[in-house]
């Protein structure tokens, strides 16, 4: 009898491949710094890893969420406005929304506040941590 939680052999679960998506767009970013593609990639799979940590540790979904913010904020620094790509509006506008609402600021307080975000969390987002891979996958499967 399978129960909706077992895996087959060798598949990597959703937090497992949002923290291997993370891992592969630091990479990116390590070999070309200054593509925002590689910051909006990293971005998107902290965000998506944060959802799944939601429930069990919301604290360290927020901590991803900050990361997430971060590398968001940079994609959006480092793109010209003409070549902003939909993908890093995307997330610029979703990762902003969620400061605001977390937050309660006005729509003019949210750019200082993630200026601040990256700041603040830049260089800890674009390091490779383990930690990231202990929360995707904390049973060690």
């Amino acid at each position: 009898m399978k129960t909706k939680n077992m895996k087959p052999a060798g598949h990597a679960g959703p937090a497992t491949e949002q923290a291997d998506a993370a891992r592969a767009a630091r990479e990116a970013i390590k070999k070309d710094p200054n593509a925002p593609e590689n910051y909006t990639a990293l971005a998107g799979a902290l965000r998506m890893l944060s959802q799944f940590l939601r429930e069990r540790n919301p604290e360290a979904a927020d901590n991803l969420l900050h990361l997430a913010c971060a590398a968001a904020w940079e994609a959006k620094r480092r793109s010209t406005p003409a070549l902003i790509s939909g993908r890093t509006k995307s997330e610029v506008k979703i990762l902003t929304a969620w400061v605001r609402m977390r937050e309660h600021l006005a729509p003019e307080q949210s750019e200082a506040r993630m200026e601040q975000i990256c700041s603040e969390h830049l260089a800890e987002a674009l390091r490779d941590s383990e930690s990231v891979h202990a929360l995707a996958n904390p049973h060690g499967d």
